[in-house]
């Protein structure tokens, strides 16, 4: 059975970067502060994800499992975040129980996005975000807010046969 993805569609390639026009999408989303290491802060921010999605909501509802993970850096720390289900509407999307999770809506639009395999770590997400910023820049396209890295597969799937991407919104 396939994991649900957000859904898009690529516009155009440059090189290696896709231009994608996403549709709107949530997501249940949670704060790692002060960690700076990123595969420290989605191990952390796991635990209550699946928490979430394991019927710790206002409903007592199990959620499916979606992908990706995303991690997007921020004051502090990170924000890691699942993607919720299609086949909720926002209003019948499940409250997490307690204040350390929230959702949020990711609006319609345009995303640059850069795909990669193997592991993920800082080093690698500096690197691969300053590729994709470089390919926006000379594109002649300007992004918008920070850029997110996307992990797809579970973390025993060997490194070669991982999808990750780093992605940011661009106009």
């Amino acid at each position: 059975m396939a994991i649900e993805k957000p859904e898009y569609r690529v516009l155009r390639s440059i090189g290696a970067i896709e231009i994608r026009e996403y549709k709107e999408y949530w997501l249940a989303e949670c704060d790692v502060t002060a960690v700076k290491d990123l595969r420290s802060a989605s191990n952390q921010a796991f635990n209550r994800l699946f928490g979430y999605i394991s019927g710790e909501n206002s409903r007592g509802q199990k959620i499916s499992m979606t992908a990706p993970v995303q991690q997007m850096p921020d004051s502090g720390g990170w924000k890691v975040s699942f993607v919720v289900p299609s086949s909720f509407s926002p209003e019948h999307i499940p409250v997490p129980n307690g204040q350390s999770i929230r959702l949020r809506k990711v609006e319609a639009g345009k995303f640059a996005a850069l795909r990669y395999r193997g592991v993920w770590n800082n080093r690698i997400f500096d690197q691969m975000r300053g590729e994709l910023l470089a390919g926006v820049a000379a594109a002649g396209l300007t992004p918008v807010g920070e850029v997110s890295s996307a992990v797809y597969n579970p973390p025993l799937t060997p490194p070669i046969l991982r999808r990750n991407e780093v992605l940011v919104r661009i106009h």
